[in-house]
């Protein structure tokens, strides 16, 4: 089972939208997916269709219950599929997770052991907040890999480098398996001078790291998650339905050669 955080501090760079159809490009290809929202905002939980508002219990529940040894939840109790993707959601009240569980030994842990739970699936992918704090350090060290999203645009590199800094220490302190299994270029337009010239800069920056595949810029990949489903089941013949699959077959290739 292989444990990918797709993450940058860096909002905006369809970080969200990109462990969605990821997750539902393996699916399509015929791996089994656990997929896991752990940003507060819970963008990912509403962009799969599920309302995070009128839910009983989510990924927050279950990181408190295990953190007081309660064991009253289990993943069952929270999961839903959809799509043929099996999704842990959350919502705002994650936004509390740091401060109720602040003191609570092992905390950094939390997630690493709940997965321990899980069985049967070839990818768990992570959806980190776009932020270096503990949800950020509790998805780094339950993961083997990092994929970074990188729009586009002129500060394409800021706060790449913290980035690294950041997965460098959690890879010395408290997870040696984990690296940066790619870095790949979302909302490409081709056509702008300024978006070939960044994806040089990021190729020359990471090397064999960055992904061939470009994610364009497509208005039907935004519209796919705001009516609570994957590019695939909205528009399949799609750029966007293209280039993440096209993602997803250089990931298989990566992370199964």
């Amino acid at each position: 089972m292989k444990v990918i955080s797709i993450l940058n501090q860096k909002g905006g760079v369809a970080k969200t939208t990109s462990a969605q159809n990821i997750s539902f490009g393996l699916k399509k290809l015929g791996k089994k997916v656990l997929l896991i929202d752990f940003d507060p905002q819970g963008n990912l939980t509403s962009g799969v269709g599920i309302d995070k508002r009128g839910l009983e219990n989510t990924i927050y529940d279950l990181m408190k219950d295990r953190a007081f040894g309660l064991q009253n939840l289990g993943l069952d109790d929270i999961m839903v599929n959809k799509e043929g993707v099996d999704v842990l959601p959350t919502n705002i009240r994650m936004s509390k997770v740091n401060l109720e569980l602040g003191g609570v030994p092992g905390r950094e842990n939390l997630l690493k052991e709940i997965l321990k739970e899980v069985y049967g699936y070839d990818y768990v992918i992570i959806d980190c907040p776009p932020s270096l704090d503990n949800l950020t350090f509790n998805a780094l060290i339950a993961s083997q890999k990092v994929y970074i999203p990188v729009q586009t645009e002129f500060y394409a590199l800021e706060g790449i480098v913290e980035l690294m800094d950041t997965i460098d220490l959690i890879t010395q302190r408290m997870n040696e398996e984990l690296e940066i299994g790619g870095v790949f270029a979302t909302m490409v337009d081709g056509r702008i001078k300024l978006h070939n010239e960044v994806i040089e800069q990021l190729k020359e920056f990471f090397g064999e790291r960055m992904f061939n595949t470009k994610i364009r810029r497509n208005v039907k990949v935004t519209e796919a998650s705001s009516y609570g489903v994957s590019i695939f089941d909205y528009a399949s013949r799609s750029n966007g339905a293209k280039d993440y699959l096209g993602l997803c077959k250089e990931i298989l290739k990566r992370e199964e050669s």
